[in-house]
């Protein structure tokens, strides 16, 4: 945590991008001594939930970003943790050019959605996204909430680069993740379709094939949260 984050924040004058979400998400710049860096930043809520744990998802989301960094795994640099009364500022360099997986998604499920804006296939895509998880879960960390809203995509050389973001429920373990909890983060990207759960599934395990089961496991854990996020609209519409 720094003091005084605000005189460290410069904020577009005409507002500057805003990310769809639940919590305020904008663009800055962060002046890191005679740096400007661009940066993101995202204002969250501190509800009664957080106050019981003792630790806010602010908190949660920069030290997990550190952890993560000193583990090699990507994620934008966390720059700057602020602290208010009822809100938490989560400060992170700006991934320039990022794409959520999800645009991958919507153009191949959803029909007349446009092609993302970068030149990837959703094959490329779907295979990155599965060795990303296996070396996250290998790294120890259970991210729980691998959707393919929380994952940005930028092209490197022809080939996808990820960035995982919105980490304050992620866990940091310290040994690798037992099969259940794999699967359960695997279940999260929204692939309705067996045979794009099927190319995941075998990059995430290549070169080896994936264990007995996990096929068919996988397609139930994907459907009990696709009627679960159904229910939540229904009972919670200020969510969709």
């Amino acid at each position: 945590m720094i003091e005084s984050i605000e005189a460290r924040l410069e904020f577009p004058a005409e507002g500057g991008r805003r990310y769809p979400g639940r919590h305020e998400v904008v663009d800055a710049l962060f002046h890191d001594g005679g740096l400007a860096v661009p940066a993101v930043v995202k204002k969250i809520r501190i509800d009664w939930k957080q106050r019981l744990a003792g630790k806010t998802k602010g908190e949660r989301s920069f030290e997990t970003a550190r952890a993560m960094k000193s583990r090699g795994l990507p994620t934008p640099d966390p720059l700057a943790l602020g602290i208010f009364p009822g809100e938490t500022w989560f400060v992170c360099r700006r991934v320039e050019g990022g794409e959520q997986v999800r645009a991958w998604f919507r153009h191949r499920y959803e029909e007349g959605m446009p092609p993302p804006a970068l030149a990837l296939t959703f094959e490329q895509v779907v295979k990155g996204l599965g060795r990303l998880a296996r070396s996250l879960h290998d790294g120890g960390v259970f991210f729980r909430d691998f959707t393919d809203g929380n994952v940005l995509v930028t092209a490197d050389q022809g080939e996808p680069r990820f960035w995982l973001v919105d980490l304050e429920r992620a866990r940091i373990l310290e040994r690798p993740l037992g099969s259940w909890k794999r699967l359960r983060d695997l279940a999260r990207p929204g692939l309705n379709s067996a045979v794009d759960r099927n190319l995941l599934l075998d990059s995430y395990f290549s070169p080896e094939a994936p264990p007995a089961g996990a096929r068919l496991l996988l397609s139930f854990l994907r459907f009990r949260i696709r009627v679960w996020d159904d229910l939540k609209r229904v009972l919670r519409p200020w969510r969709k």
